[in-house]
């Protein structure tokens, strides 16, 4: 056989045949192939055609409460947790974000590290559920936390807070035997507890000193677990500087900036599982201004006298954040703030001098804490309502006319008068909504 017969009985041959052996072929007309799932998460840096390139097999969808979600990467001894929290987000509706009070309280309790080391954790929370992914040491603790949020006898606390400027440290001359010391601060704050009638004793004895000063005096509702936010202030205008008013070399005028004098207290109470005490985180930040001290410069002026005057501010700033444990229901609180230049007082002195002027105040706040109902009951908290039981929806805590308190809009705060007849900035109470 020559060559061109073999060729032509080739391509008769082809002609006949399939194209393709059967073991070959891709079942492109029969049933088509089962698409590829989703794998969901990928490496860093992978495709998409190099995930379908992936040979490894993929993970059905989890729907344990108990398990990572598909494709998570597993902690060797790390496990999975889900939470319910609606019945407490509930109580906190007026909240933006009420799940963020056990975020704080879990940190709080477990600290940081366990969640932003080596090992990938979670700790995530909408308003039905809290999820978290650890060891189950720390997973017990966060149970514990939880537990106290969702479980808590009461929903609701009445807080009453007074804050007093005291002009002389001689109250504690016949109460200190009484003061329980629980805490102290970086720069010599110091927190006691002592029993209500002592407390009432100590504010009797300060109200006939000269200088004493009531900043604030309030009753406020608090969800348990929220923070309360209470602040009062006085702005302080000053000289700080120059600036070009016109574009004449004579245009130069002082330039007035502001500082803010200020007291503010940041309160989170959590009801233990008995409800006879609480674990409360408190923030004490004082900012008070001793004076300003008058300074000569020149101006860059090409008529008129070149030099003028501005101000430079002595001020200071102390400090206190703690976490107290176990403070028990019917006990006062009591923090000092230290001592300050006439905290939010004038600071001028007679005739421009410092005489006359203040020298020295000390910040004191006197907490008292009681479960809502309990208030009510002695009368005391008549401009809140009860929390209804567990098993009922719950109303809102706050009656239009307290609600306003807290709302966006700029609330009519009570303004108080200071010896001498000048007003004071009343405060400002809110709470915390991030």
């Amino acid at each position: 056989m020559d060559r061109r017969t073999a060729l032509k009985l080739t391509t008769l041959l082809g002609g006949l045949a399939p194209s393709r052996l059967l073991a070959q072929e891709d079942d492109a007309g029969g049933a088509k192939a089962k698409p590829r799932k989703d794998p969901g998460f990928r490496p860093a840096g992978a495709t998409a055609a190099e995930a379908e390139a992936d040979p490894r097999p993929i993970p059905e969808a989890i729907d344990a409460d108990d398990q990572p979600p598909a494709g998570f990467v597993n902690e060797p001894g790390f496990q999975w947790k889900r939470f319910p929290i609606a019945n407490y987000t509930r109580a906190a509706a007026e909240q933006k974000s009420p799940q963020k009070a056990i975020i704080d309280w879990i940190f709080r309790r477990t600290g940081t590290a366990d969640w932003h080391g080596d090992k990938t954790a979670v700790l995530a929370a909408s308003k039905a559920e809290l999820r978290a992914y650890n060891s189950p040491e720390v997973l017990a603790q966060v149970a514990d936390v939880v537990e106290r949020f969702t479980d808590a006898i009461e929903d609701f606390l009445s807080i009453h807070i007074q804050v007093v400027a005291a002009a002389d440290t001689r109250w504690r001359y016949a109460v200190y035997s009484k003061l329980e010391p629980v805490g102290v601060g970086p720069q010599g704050q110091q927190i006691w507890t002592l029993a209500l009638e002592d407390a009432a004793h100590v504010l009797a004895q300060l109200q006939m000193q000269t200088g004493f000063r009531r900043l604030v005096d309030q009753r406020v509702e608090v969800v348990n677990g929220q923070t309360l936010t209470v602040r009062t202030f006085e702005p302080r205008t000053y000289s700080g500087g120059i600036e070009r008013v016109s574009a004449s070399g004579t245009g130069y005028q002082p330039k007035s900036d502001k500082l803010e004098e200020s007291i503010v207290l940041r309160l989170s109470p959590l009801l233990s599982y008995e409800g006879d005490s609480v674990d409360a985180a408190a923030e004490l930040t004082v900012n008070s201004v001793q004076a300003f001290q008058r300074t000569k410069i020149i101006a860059p002026r090409e008529v008129g006298p070149s030099e003028m005057s501005i101000d430079v501010p002595i001020a200071y700033q102390t400090r206190l954040d703690q976490t107290l444990k176990n403070w028990r229901l019917g006990q006062t609180l009591l923090l000092s703030g230290g001592i300050h230049p006439g905290v939010i007082d004038k600071k001028g002195g007679w005739l421009g001098t410092p005489l006359g002027a203040p020298s020295s105040t000390e910040v004191l706040v006197f907490l008292d804490v009681e479960v809502s109902s309990r208030a009510q009951g002695r009368g005391r908290g008549a401009e809140v309502e009860a929390s209804a039981p567990a098993d009922e929806p719950r109303p809102k805590a706050q009656p239009a006319a307290r609600r306003r308190e807290f709302e966006d809009e700029e609330p009519e705060r009570p303004r108080g008068r200071k010896p001498g007849g000048r007003a004071v900035r009343g405060p400002d109470i809110s709470i915390e909504d991030p």
